[in-house]
């Protein structure tokens, strides 16, 4: 409940003065329920095409990111361009998106699990030889399980950045508000909230360990 992406829904919240209950889940089972409009908003989807579905996309997106793959240290020769990739066995957070060649890409081993936490885990015991997860959420969590000197950046890191889009499911009643949720986006986006919610995130968590 403290997570990075609670502290954006409930800025947004907070420029929308309405009141937010957040309700914690993995993310697959979050995005099913959002497709069923059982969840009103989301943060943190990519928009993978123009054509509409069940999601309405707040433009413009919030936040850009880029996406790192991490190896045990005595394995980073192993990893030195993509076609590496495709003689390991990659964690992936289950039902999420990468960047387009690695999506695209039909010859990756890929093991899906529910979070970054698994993903670190199965790489200290040697279960898979590289996962892919934002390096900014990634980082200070291999430092708070003491692993900063055994898990490492790969030699060979993608260049493709990916946006990201406060989201209204297509069956809430709040999508009568859209045009209010794009005002408050961009307003927060004009006084680099979004980024400032980001870095101090992330120096409270390495400031605690």
């Amino acid at each position: 409940m403290h997570g990075l992406q609670v502290k954006y829904l409930k800025n947004i919240a907070k420029h929308m003065n309405m009141e937010i209950e957040i309700i914690p889940m993995p993310f697959a089972r979050r995005l099913r329920e959002f497709r069923h409009g059982n969840l009103d908003l989301m943060v943190g989807l990519q928009r993978e095409s123009e054509k509409q579905d069940e999601v309405i996309y707040i433009t413009p997106s919030y936040e850009t990111l880029r996406h790192t793959f991490f190896v045990r240290k005595e394995n980073i020769d192993k990893l030195q361009n993509f076609t590496d990739l495709k003689t390991l066995s990659i964690g992936v957070t289950r039902n999420a998106k990468y960047f387009e060649r690695f999506n695209q890409e039909s010859d990756l081993i890929m093991v899906p699990v529910s979070t970054l936490r698994q993903k670190i885990e199965l790489l200290k015991k040697g279960r898979i030889n590289t996962f892919i997860h934002f390096q900014e959420s990634a980082l200070p969590l291999i430092i708070e399980m003491g692993l900063q000197n055994d898990i490492v950046l790969a030699e060979y890191q993608p260049i493709e950045v990916n946006n990201y889009y406060v989201t209204i499911s297509q069956n809430s009643p709040l999508i009568g508000k859209k045009h209010l949720f794009e005002s408050a986006v961009r307003d927060a986006i004009a006084n680099h909230e979004f980024a400032t919610i980001r870095r101090e995130h992330y120096a409270s968590q390495r400031d605690s360990h």
